[in-house]
């Protein structure tokens, strides 16, 4: 599949009128290109760019634990930690200084380098205007707009993809829209092969994941001390905040709002299938009947 390369710089803060930190977790980074424009008409979408001329990226194929979903709210605090480290690391970054907080500290102050150079492999931007991006630290050998074909051993060099193969992030698989985006099935296999071996090592946060083993949650705080597929944390997280206690309600709080309750291809039984129909509730005890590599979404 074809991808747009696109040359650029990664910072996690930038001292405009003030000083701006990011707020990076395992699977987000700021980007700043070198030509902007060829984050314009991507799927019909433009990228968003902050006050520095970053745009905030969405790592294609992977959905890493929440660090500050929503406001302070976060997941399974020592996993969702080692996946921002791990990025970070790979990234190129070091003696990363946070700011002061009383929850997990996630606002950047300084880093050493300030940024570092490398490039992404595109062909979308997300609803919020975010590039739907494979992320390279280091040079690229193709000139900046230039078309690329990824395959699987490219895709290898990908921060994704290392992250993926240490087991610091979930599958997070989504479909076309209009045509554009979505990703091929050769490289989803090859991303689902990384993550089942992390899986039988217990690598990552798949030594901790309590996806499928019917954890019982009754409130967000018991809900931020786990580790789940983070899609299935965030509409929890925003059910909790709605003031509803315990799962009593929750399949019938999805089906109220099409946008909560999204519509999902389940490769196993080749249908198409919403959010309600990937878990069962027996109480307060919420399980998932498909492990997220099972699982297309369906974009908006």
């Amino acid at each position: 599949m074809s991808y747009r390369l696109i040359k650029g710089t990664f910072a996690l803060h930038y001292q405009g009128q003030r000083h701006v930190g990011s707020k990076p977790d395992g699977d987000s980074v700021w980007f700043k290109p070198d030509q902007p424009q060829l984050l314009n008409n991507l799927g019909g979408r433009n990228a968003k760019f902050n006050g520095g001329g970053f745009a905030q990226l969405r790592f294609e194929g992977i959905d890493a634990l929440e660090l500050h979903y929503p406001g302070s709210a976060h997941q399974h605090i020592a996993a969702t930690v080692a996946a921002r480290d791990f990025l970070l690391k790979k990234m190129g970054f070091t003696n990363i200084v946070y700011a002061p907080s009383p929850n997990i500290p996630s606002s950047v102050r300084s880093s050493v380098p300030s940024s570092v150079r490398g490039y992404i492999l595109t062909r979308t931007i997300d609803p919020f205007g975010r590039p739907v991006s494979f992320v390279f630290p280091g040079a690229a050998p193709e000139a900046d707009g230039a078309n690329v074909f990824l395959r699987e051993n490219r895709l290898d060099q990908s921060v994704n993809a290392m992250l993926m193969k240490e087991g610091h992030v979930y599958p997070a698989y989504y479909g076309a829209r209009e045509n554009t985006g979505g990703l091929p099935w050769d490289l989803r296999n090859h991303l689902t092969d990384l993550a089942d071996r992390a899986w039988e090592r217990d690598k990552g946060v798949w030594a901790v994941d309590k996806s499928r083993s019917n954890p019982k949650i009754k409130n967000k705080a018991e809900l931020m001390k786990l580790a789940i597929w983070p899609k299935l944390y965030r509409r929890l997280a925003v059910y909790f905040n709605d003031g509803n206690t315990g799962l009593g309600n929750f399949e019938n709080w999805l089906r109220a709002e099409p946008d909560r309750d999204d519509r999902l291809w389940i490769i196993p039984r080749a249908e198409e299938g919403n959010m309600h129909d990937i878990f069962e509730i027996n109480g307060n005890k919420i399980n998932m009947r498909f492990w997220p590599e099972d699982l297309i979404i369906i974009p908006r």
